[in-house]
């Protein structure tokens, strides 16, 4: 087997893999930017994933229906910034640490491990599986910009988020309340109505019927409610003016209900009067528990009115708990109700001298309908089936509960979103009106703050000082100066003048003996000059001798006092002292040392963290005065970088002192966390205090963090550090051309980057939506590891490649449908189409002629029509990913390679390809070849490996990404015409077959005669096609008959000589299978050993002359050859 054979035979799985390596070391992926770089930007917007997670084959679903249209609108010349993101905040995060830290509560965090810990640890957390998820990117060819990917953690993008906040309240959209909302106690924080929708699931609780005692006696008012654990907080019932009540006689008690729900009593009652709700309202009953604490005595407990009840169910009568329900709340503040608060933030009652005190309030329902059956007030229980609200990330059900919170105020914009939305390109169309449109309509106020520690920080500060209640809202870290305590300490850092192993180019030692130079001396002597006018009143040296002297020159100057610091020496390079500059860089470059140490030495890390704790030390001992600190090159480059906040990849390009300069250091009223970094997460970014502009008093940031849908919301602004200001209104990303994610995050991503530019008043962030289906097991049931029903991508592009399984996701239904994933279905799209997709290009490469140009115009009908045809395609194809419509255009393309090409063209073009002429021959191979090329182009996007290893077989070099989208013709009339008679002809081909069929004979054996009935048939004059017919059917003549009962006619009376020739095709079959079967090439002439008898011989002797031609022999000989004869095929038949 050749070279070229084995490739042929490589798993698609395995020549990924080095076209991936490929791609890799040509930087393919960065050449196609490059080369569009000056092209009309396409924006796209990555909708940023936990990387904490393992990622399932729902995110290679996303990944794929990403790739395609983006591959698409590069090779058509647009610039596709794919900029990569990550999520790393909120509640995903911090669940992750407290189960490694083996915590339970908010009060084990603050109390067990201290909120510094917590959130340090969170940081180290946010990438686990990082490396799972880029490989999976990379796996199956979605390319992303992973080097550059915007992190919500990172400085600028909170303090881009921060400038989002402010602008958002300064156009009047935020505001403080105190209101009901979803409240989980697991995690001690309330929830936002998106977080909310997230979490429903369907279960059964025990609902109670309570009977609340009338001031008359054995009279009362009949209750439903399913939750009992709220009973304790009861404060008034409520009744709809307008609904008729009933006063109903049952056991020899009274009760009032709704009369529409008289059925829930069952049977046995006696109606005694009828009234409407509105003479209800005021009458007094006895409260089922007396609160003390609160100025609410037992007559204050009485009927309130509520347009909010309903007789849909229950009884018609609302028990009213204020702090537990949202219309409760809205009752409460119309009549001036307290709003008791029976329940503390963990879920448990407050209820003492009741069993259950101190009880989750699950637990307490059972103790509480106890309690009610023992003192009679027990009407009946049921259970009751409905969706009750868990919270999204830890499964715990949630509760309603009174809270202070702020919020944005995005019922303000509704109207905005409503026709934003209307513009917006939705795929499919009905989740504009549907899904998405009756979210917005049914839009509350974004409950924007979280009761937790790892998140963005909301950048309010309020004063506290009494009676001001001025507060300010931050919107970067300019203003953190802005509004931060005038400093009055200044502090000049200085490096040393030069010194010894800088002249011997040495690194800096950290042991005594490098001395300054005398140019060193002078260097100083010059520049203290400066610092005169500074008026400095401490000098702070580091131990070693270069800048001790250094210190000396200065002091003499200044008259300033000297203290040695002994922490602030050169940076430590360990065991490599005594190496040169160049040496100490080879070995331990400036990148590797960012990230370790060498042997015995320090990291940059490590002197960032020793300078900015020393720092901190100084300025304390010595506030108030001007101090000018005396140290190294290193030491002062990397204090001046951590100070500036600036990230590790732009160390290289900061200011880098010279020997003996000095430079006034900005001290910026930023937090840095211990390490030296800037830091604006909780808990250093509340120890950063603001002056009052209204009464100059203290002032304190909020304890809160921002919902983590607020981080994804602001992708659009935050990606790139956008800060609003005079000179831009918005990003230049923006807004997106298209984005793609799962259908759930239409009450999710889709929602909150809309909320986020509408309370921003600027247009919608995104023109169109793809919106993608669930990914669920072949039973229908969700996929999760547990159940062992979760499909491993990776395992699957191992096995299969990861185009088939993008093939599969294309072509399986639309990308909005739910899927319900076999993995035989990825087996069948690979047989269906990329397998003869790649045969197809295998059998080109094994006839093509060595000179095709594949550029020529046909002149042979076959080649006319899959012109013709691949243009319709193409542009059908090319019109239907401009629409985003990525299922029409892949099916598309798979009925042009599987049918057109494959089942029709290739098998009319046999013959012709090995023996017909050579201008014939020549014409089929450019243009087959041209075919395969341009389908190659339109199946790019795609299944981006099979069609480079298809175009670099041919080209050798560059990649069919770089190359640009063909630019197809509308299909003018007469071409059109041209498609419509192959496809007659191919239809009575395919009826002619039917026949055959029908009949029992092979394709392999000539007839005489088809008769067609149709006579005014488009095709009956035109030869061409009626060849192709002929050629196809296998018969020698047709006639047109329209006397003839179906629409096509077999004679299959099978002559002699008839017979004779389907022998012969059989033969050649046979023969045929057998040179594959050893593995021979096209071009191998064999020796064919005929193993017959003497009717056989005679056979094969009268057929001589196209056996050798079609089967590519060159000797024939009878019985079994006695001698090498080189290759050779022997074949036992008779005839």
């Amino acid at each position: 087997m050749t070279d070229k054979d084995s490739e042929h035979k490589k798993s698609f799985s395995e020549s990924e893999k080095e076209i991936l390596e490929y791609w890799r070391k040509n930087k393919i992926f960065e050449e196609t930017l490059d080369k569009t770089e000056k092209g009309r930007p396409f924006v796209f917007y990555e909708g940023p994933p936990y990387a904490n997670g393992r990622p399932g084959i729902h995110h290679a679903l996303a990944r794929a229906f990403k790739d395609a249209i983006l591959r698409f609108k590069t090779m058509r010349g647009f610039y596709v910034r794919r900029k990569a993101g990550w999520d790393t905040h909120g509640l995903p995060t911090e669940m992750e640490v407290e189960k490694k830290l083996g915590l339970a509560s908010k009060k084990d965090i603050e109390e067990k491990v201290g909120l510094e810990k917590f959130v340090e640890e969170a940081k180290k957390s946010v990438f686990g599986y990082k490396e799972e998820w880029e490989r999976l990117t990379d796996r199956m060819a979605y390319w992303l910009d992973l080097k550059n990917p915007y992190v919500t953690m990172t400085n600028g993008y909170i303090e881009s988020l921060w400038s989002v906040f402010s602008k958002i309240a300064e156009n009047g959209y935020l505001y403080k309340d105190y209101k009901v909302l979803p409240w989980c106690p697991r995690c001690g924080t309330s929830l936002s109505s998106h977080e909310l929708a997230q979490g429903y699931k369907k279960v059964k609780d025990e609902s109670v019927y309570v009977k609340f005692p009338l001031k008359q006696p054995k009279s009362y008012l009949l209750v439903w409610t399913t939750t009992p654990w709220t009973l304790p907080g009861n404060i008034a019932l409520a009744v709809n003016p307008k609904i008729g009540y009933a006063t109903v006689e049952k056991n020899g008690e009274r009760l009032i209900l709704a009369k529409s729900r008289l059925e829930v009593l069952e049977e046995d009652y006696k109606e005694i009067n009828e009234q409407k709700g509105k003479d209800l309202i005021g009458l007094e009953y006895e409260p089922l528990y007396p609160i003390s604490n609160i100025k609410h005595s037992t007559s204050d407990y009485k009927i309130v009115e509520s347009d909010f009840v309903t007789a849909e169910d229950g009884t018609g009568i609302l028990h009213v708990a204020p702090a537990f329900g949202r219309e409760d709340q809205e009752i409460g503040k119309k009549e001036k109700l307290p709003t008791p608060i029976t329940v503390d933030e963990e879920g448990k009652l407050k209820a003492p001298g009741y069993a259950w005190d101190g009880r989750y309030f699950k637990d307490a329902n059972p103790l509480i309908i106890e309690d009610l059956k023992n003192r009679q007030l027990l009407f009946k229980t049921e259970l009751y089936e409905h969706d009750y609200p868990f919270c999204w990330r830890c499964q715990s059900p949630l509760i309603y509960f009174a809270k202070n919170s702020w919020f944005l105020k995005t019922t303000a914009v509704k109207n905005q979103m409503i026709a934003e939305n209307k513009k917006i390109g939705w795929h499919p169309e009905f989740i504009r009106d549907g899904r998405f449109g009756e979210w917005l309509s049914e839009n509350v106020d974004w409950a924007i703050s979280r009761e937790r520690y790892w998140g963005t920080p909301l950048p309010i500060w309020q004063c506290n000082a009494s009676g001001c209640g001025h507060q300010e809202i931050i919107g970067s870290l300019e203003e953190l100066d802005k509004f931060g305590t005038k400093r009055t300490t200044r502090v000049f850092i200085m490096r040393h003048g030069e010194a010894d192993h800088n002249v011997n180019g040495y690194v800096g030692p950290v042991i005594n003996g490098s001395g300054l130079t005398a140019k060193g001396r002078k260097q100083v002597e010059k520049e203290v000059k400066k610092l005169v006018k500074e008026k400095i009143d401490i000098i702070i040296s580091s131990p070693l001798t270069r800048a001790k002297q250094t210190a000396e020159i200065v002091s003499k100057t200044l008259g300033a006092k000297i203290e040695v610091n002994e922490n602030i020496y050169d940076y430590n390079w360990g065991k490599l002292q005594g190496k040169t500059v160049a040496e100490g860089n080879k070995l331990f470059p400036l990148e590797r040392r960012f990230k370790e140490s060498p042997p015995g030495g320090e990291s940059i890390p490590d002197v960032r963290a020793r300078m900015m704790m020393e720092l901190r030390k100084v300025v304390k001992k010595h506030g108030g005065k001007n101090i000018l600190i005396i140290s190294h090159g290193d030491p002062i480059w990397i204090l001046n970088a951590a100070l500036e906040g600036a990230e590790e990849k732009d160390y290289p390009r900061l200011w880098y002192p010279k020997t003996g300069e000095a430079k006034e250091l900005k001290l910026h009223n930023w937090p840095y966390n211990r390490a030296g970094e800037l830091d604006l997460h909780r808990p250093y970014i509340d120890l950063i205090d603001l002056v009052c502009a209204k009464c100059g008093g203290e002032m304190k940031r909020v304890k809160e963090v921002a919902d983590v849908w607020f981080d994804s919301g602001a992708v659009p602004f935050a990606q790139d550090n956008f800060l609003f200001g005079a000179k831009a209104k918005r990003p230049s990303q923006y807004p997106a051309d298209y984005i793609a994610e799962g259908v759930d995050q239409t009450r999710g991503w889709f929602y909150t980057l809309l909320a986020v530019s509408s309370l921003l008043k600027l247009p919608a962030p995104y023109k169109n939506v793809l919106v993608l289906g669930l990914v669920l097991d072949e039973k229908g049931e969700k996929m999760s590891k547990s159940r062992g029903n979760a499909a491993e991508p990776l395992t699957l592009f191992e096995k299969y490649g990861a185009d088939a399984v993008r093939w599969y996701f294309y072509t399986v239904n639309q990308p909005w449908d739910e899927k319900l994933f076999k993995e035989s279905d990825i087996a069948e799209a690979s047989r269906r189409f990329l397998n003869i997709f790649w045969n197809s290009f295998v059998y080109w490469r094994t006839y093509k002629d060595k000179g095709s140009v594949l550029k020529k115009k046909p002149r042979l009908l076959i080649n006319k029509w899959l012109d013709i045809r691949l243009n319709q395609v193409g542009y059908d194809a090319t019109e239907a990913l401009e629409k985003f419509d990525i299922v029409r255009a892949a099916r598309m393309i798979e009925n042009f390679v599987a049918e057109d090409l494959s089942r029709w063209y290739i098998r009319r073009i046999r013959d012709a390809i090995r023996f017909g002429s050579k201008p014939e021959k020549k014409e089929i191979s450019d243009i087959f070849g041209l075919a395969l090329r341009e389908v190659s182009k339109l199946a790019a996007p795609f299944i981006p490996f099979l069609t480079d290893r298809m175009f670099l077989e041919v080209m050798k070099n560059g990649s069919i990404h770089l190359e640009k989208w063909t630019k197809f013709k509308k299909p003018s009339v007469s071409e059109k015409k041209l498609v419509e008679e192959m496809n007659e002809a191919r239809r009575i081909v395919s009826l002619g077959l039917e026949a055959r069929a029908k009949a029992g004979i092979k394709v392999r054996q000539p007839l005489a005669l088809l008769k067609i009935r149709n006579p005014k048939s488009e095709i009956r004059n035109k030869k061409e096609f009626l060849n192709l017919i002929e050629g196809e059917v296998n018969i020698k003549k047709i006639v047109f008959d329209p006397k003839i009962k179906d629409e096509v006619e077999l004679d299959i009376n099978i002559t002699p000589e008839l017979k004779e020739e389907g022998q012969l095709r059989e033969l050649i079959r046979h023969i045929q299978e057998k040179r594959k079967e050893a593995g021979f090439k096209p071009s191998d002439k064999i020796t064919f050993a005929a193993l017959t008898d003497s009717k056989g011989a005679a056979f094969v002797k009268k057929f001589e002359a196209i056996l050798k031609k079609e089967a590519g022999i060159k000797i024939i000989i009878f019985g079994e050859a006695k001698q090498e004869r080189g290759p050779l095929i022997s074949l036992k038949f008779n005839i």
